[in-house]
């Protein structure tokens, strides 16, 4: 009788821990957070000294952010794991030494397929290939 407890213990305690795993990234705790740039294609985006860095928001159902010189906007859709971005816009300044920092958010955005959030952290995907990683503030 111990034994059969035991074992039926053993089982409960292992089945809600991969309900718990399976319950997936939490949605409501990526969205209206500000997402700063860390690593555009794994390296740290080379921006002039005191420049802010490039950052994302997802505000309801529309894309808001910031490239390094110009204001970002546009859509995204938000389903499970998966993410993507279109319409992207931009307000039309051309800042020296941002822009090719701006140009490669942009364009980086239009790869997106994917994501992986773990905490403060944000992973972009493309094709199964980090993109992009931010930091929630």
């Amino acid at each position: 009788m111990k034994t059969t407890s035991i074992a039926l213990l053993l089982l409960i305690t292992l089945t809600a821990n991969k309900c718990v795993n399976k319950a997936g990234p939490d949605l409501a705790a990526m969205k209206e957070k500000k997402w700063v740039v860390e690593t555009l294609n794994g390296l740290r985006p080379e921006l002039p000294d005191g420049a802010e860095r490039p950052w994302l928001k997802l505000a309801g159902d529309q894309l808001q952010g910031f490239g390094g010189c110009n204001s970002l906007m546009g859509s995204y859709v938000l389903d499970g794991e998966k993410l993507s971005f279109s319409g992207i816009g931009s307000t039309k300044k051309y800042c020296e030494g941002i822009q090719p920092t701006e140009n490669a958010v942009k364009e980086m955005l239009g790869k997106v397929d994917s994501f992986k959030l773990d905490g403060d952290q944000l992973r972009l995907l493309g094709s199964g290939k980090e993109l992009a990683a931010l930091r929630g503030e």
